[in-house]
């Protein structure tokens, strides 16, 4: 059997039509798992994800639902398990403060949009999917937390998205604890992905980023989709309530 197979496993992923989710959805699929590709509203994109995942011989099935809504959050989970047992769930839906319209929002309305998808989506998904996979006996969650979150980062952008995801992460750790042994909950922390703000940023932030990586480049998606691939895993089974930083050693 290949390292981190997923054989026989179940995945959904939030927020994968695109970025990182996309590449998880696809990095499992070659692992072998059956894929729940999630967006918020119907989506070409979502549903060219879910035709490259059945290309390599896998079950996939698209599900629109917005997790920051708590009525969708529940019909979301309602008609994963509906199709068969979920093994593991990957919160990766986020809001886009910075290639959307909300980047010229006030802060409240961007804090407010944070609160409610990537904080109270996160945990309200993470706990009701925990329910059910602790009654089954077995099952993975993942976060997406982010690694400047307990360092700080100057700007607007910087507090939203250190409040939301410290609280994140927080919550991985404690939830963990309540779900253990049956049930691992871990968080990823990506540093700087090539993700569709990086594809176009300035030279400035260009620059930024190869200075504070010692690794000298960006991250791209595929990295934080092959470490939610082997946390998924059973080689990673005595992993839980961790935050993995994945950010080319970023220490600033």
């Amino acid at each position: 059997m290949a390292f981190a197979s997923l054989s026989g496993r179940r995945i959904l992923v939030t927020g994968s039509s695109t970025g990182i989710g996309r590449a998880v959805v696809l990095e499992c699929a070659r692992a072998g798992a059956d894929v729940i590709v999630n967006c918020r509203r119907p989506s070409e994109r979502a549903e060219q994800v879910a035709a490259a995942a059945r290309n390599c011989g896998v079950r996939a099935d698209v599900l629109c639902a917005d997790v920051g809504e708590p009525d969708e959050r529940e019909r979301l989970l309602e008609l994963a398990f509906a199709g068969g047992d979920v093994d593991g769930l990957v919160n990766n839906a986020g809001v886009d403060l910075l290639t959307t319209d909300l980047r010229s929002a006030p802060f409240s309305q961007k804090l407010s949009e944070l609160l409610r998808v990537d904080v109270t989506g996160t945990m309200e998904l993470s706990r009701s999917f925990g329910k059910r996979c602790a009654d089954s006996g077995t099952g993975v969650i993942l976060t997406i937390g982010w690694d400047q979150s307990d360092r700080g980062m100057e700007g607007d952008s910087g507090e939203l998205f250190a409040a939301a995801k410290n609280a994140v992460m927080g919550f991985t750790r404690s939830l963990s604890v309540s779900l253990a042994p049956r049930v691992r909950v871990n968080c990823i922390a990506p540093g700087w992905i090539r993700t569709a703000w990086g594809e176009t940023a300035g030279e400035y932030w260009q620059q930024r980023v190869l200075n504070e990586t010692p690794l000298k480049r960006w991250g791209e998606p595929q990295d934080i989709a092959n470490m939610a691939r082997y946390l998924l895993s059973h080689e990673a089974s005595y992993i839980t309530g961790q935050i993995l930083n994945v950010n080319g050693g970023a220490v600033r």
